[in-house]
C-alpha cells in the first residue's frame, strides 16, 4: 500500500480494509486539519488507536466520519504495548455508517443514491403472492384418500401426526460409548519436563581457583550449564507486544524473509526466552521456565508460552558478529569457571585471551549484576552490564564488578559449528 496519500481516495474505511488484506505492520496518522490519529496494526490487526478523544474504538469510528485530510503509514515505527481495540475493521466501519446515516447528509440528499432504487421492487410484487396462496388450501384436493364428500378432510388426516413419533427411538440411548478416558493419555505430554534434567548431568564442576580447562583450545573443558545470560540492547523494531495478539509463526518466517539478524525475546510470570536470528535463520534459542533448556526444546517452550499468549514480546536488531559471538556465549564450553574476581587480574587476563585469539567471552557475575564481554579473535567486540545493555568496546563497567569481592569470573570460547534450528520443523512438532 502507499505510505501516504488523500483521504478523498477512498476515505479511512478503504485504508483499514487494504491493512487488513496486506497484513501490514506499522502506525497510520491521519490528519484532519486540526485533529490527528495514530492507528497502530500489527499483521493487519488493529490494535490500539489515539486521537483527540482519548484511545481506543472510538478514536476509529470518529476517523472513519472525516472525508477531508492526509494520511502517512510508517511501517518502521516503534508500537505500543496497549491493547484498545477488540472489534474487526468491518465491525467499526458498520458501527460508524450506522451513526451517520444516508439521510443526515449536509445536502439532504442520500449518501448512497444508487441504493434507493433496489429496494422499491418488493413494493409491486408483494400484493400478488398474497391473494393467490390461500385458496388452493381450502380446495378438497385430499378427496382421493376416500373422505367423503361431506366431511373435512381436516378430520381424516388429524391421526397422521401420530406416525412420526417411532419409539424405537430409546434403542440408541446405550451409545454412551464414549468411556473416553483416553485423552487423559495427552495429559502426560509435558514432555519438556524431560529436559529439565538434561543440564544438570553435564554441569561443569565449578572450581573457585583453578581453571575447568587446561588451555584455551578448550579441549579438556567441560560443557556448560544452560543458562540465561542479559542479552544487549539494540535497534528496536517491535518492542512490548502483548504475545496474545502475536501470529508466531508468521512473525518467524517475516523475519526470515526480510532477513532478519538479532533476537526475539519473549518475557512473562516466572520465564524468559530467546530466539537468536542471523540473516532470518534460527542459530539458538534459550529458554528458562524454573530450569534452563537451550536448542529445539528451548524454541518449544517459547512456542507453548506464544500460544498461551501470557508474555510480552520484543524483536531486536544487532550486527551479525554480534549475534554469533551470543550464541557462542550460550553454546561454548568454559576455558575457566568459578575463579574469584579478587583474586584476578582482568586486565591481565583479557591481554591472555587476546594473545591466544579467543573467540568467546568472559562472564563476570556479581549478586546483582552480570557483565559480558564478547570476543572475535581475541579483539573485544563489545562489552555490556545487566544495567547498561548499551553495546560498548571499553571494559570500564564490566572491570568494575571485578572488584566486587563476592564476584566470580568465567571464560568460554570455541568455534565449533552452530547447528541451526529448523523453525519449519519444530513448528510441527508437537509439544
Amino acid at each position: 500500500m502507499q505510505t501516504q496519500g488523500s483521504l478523498h481516495d477512498g476515505g479511512l474505511a478503504t485504508l483499514l480494509q487494504s491493512m487488513q488484506a496486506e497484513r501490514a505492520t506499522g502506525t497510520l496518522t491521519i490528519d484532519n486539519g486540526g485533529d490527528s490519529a495514530s492507528l497502530y496494526f500489527l499483521f493487519g490487526h488493529l490494535f490500539h488507536a489515539s486521537g483527540p478523544g482519548g484511545q481506543g474504538e472510538e478514536v476509529v469510528i470518529d476517523a472513519l466520519g472525516w472525508d477531508d485530510g492526509s494520511y502517512q503509514f510508517d511501517p518502521r515505527a516503534k508500537l505500543p504495548a496497549e491493547e484498545t481495540i477488540k472489534a474487526s475493521p468491518a465491525e467499526l466501519i458498520a458501527a460508524a455508517e450506522s451513526r451517520t446515516p444516508p439521510a443526515t447528509s449536509s445536502t439532504g440528499a442520500s449518501t448512497w443514491p444508487d441504493a434507493a432504487p433496489a429496494y422499491s421492487a418488493p413494493e409491486t410484487y408483494s400484493p400478488a403472492p398474497a391473494a393467490s396462496l390461500p385458496e388452493p388450501i381450502e380446495e378438497p384436493a385430499y378427496a382421493v384418500a376416500g373422505t367423503p364428500a361431506g366431511e373435512s378432510t381436516a378430520e381424516t388426516y388429524s391421526p397422521q401426526p401420530a406416525e412420526p413419533a417411532p419409539v424405537p427411538m430409546p434403542e440408541f440411548t446405550p451409545a454412551p460409548v464414549t468411556p473416553a478416558p483416553e485423552p487423559v493419555s495427552y495429559t502426560a505430554a509435558p514432555e519438556p519436563v524431560s529436559y529439565e534434567p538434561a543440564p544438570a548431568a553435564t554441569a561443569p564442576a565449578a572450581s573457585p581457583d583453578r581453571p575447568v580447562g587446561a588451555t584455551p583450545g578448550g579441549a579438556a573443558a567441560s560443557a556448560p550449564t544452560v543458562r540465561v545470560y542479559p542479552l544487549p540492547s539494540g535497534r528496536a523494531h517491535y518492542e512490548g507486544l502483548k504475545s496474545a495478539f502475536v501470529d508466531f509463526p508468521r512473525l518467524l518466517r517475516t523475519l526470515r524473509s526480510d532477513r532478519h539478524t538479532g533476537y526475539v525475546n519473549l518475557s512473562g510470570n516466572g520465564y524468559s526466552g530467546v530466539i537468536l536470528l542471523n540473516d532470518g535463520q534460527a542459530l539458538q534459542a534459550l529458554c528458562s521456565n524454573g530450569t534452563a533448556v537451550q536448542g529445539e526444546a528451548a524454541f518449544l517452550q517459547i512456542r507453548r508460552h506464544m500460544d498461551a499468549g501470557d508474555g510480552v514480546i520484543d524483536v531486536i536488531e544487532l550486527e551479525g558478529e554480534t549475534v554469533t559471538a551470543l550464541a557462542q556465549l550460550f553454546t561454548s564450553p568454559y576455558l575457566y569457571s568459578g575463579l574469584l574476581g579478587r583474586f584476578v587480574n582482568l586486565e591481565a587476563l583479557l591481554e591472555y585471551l587476546a594473545e591466544e585469539k579467543v573467540s568467546g567471552s568472559v562472564v563476570v557475575q556479581t549478586p546483582n549484576e552480570a557483565g559480558i564481554i564478547l570476543l572475535r579473535d581475541g579483539d573485544i567486540l563489545g562489552t555490556y552490564t545487566e544495567s547498561q545493555r548499551s553495546l560498548d568496546k571499553a571494559t570500564t563497567a564490566v572491570a568494575a564488578l571485578a572488584t566486587d569481592r563476592q564476584s566470580v569470573i568465567e571464560v568460554k570460547g570455541g568455534d565449533g559449528e552452530i547447528a541451526a534450528i529448523d523453525v519449519d520443523a519444530a513448528l510441527n512438532r508437537a509439544y
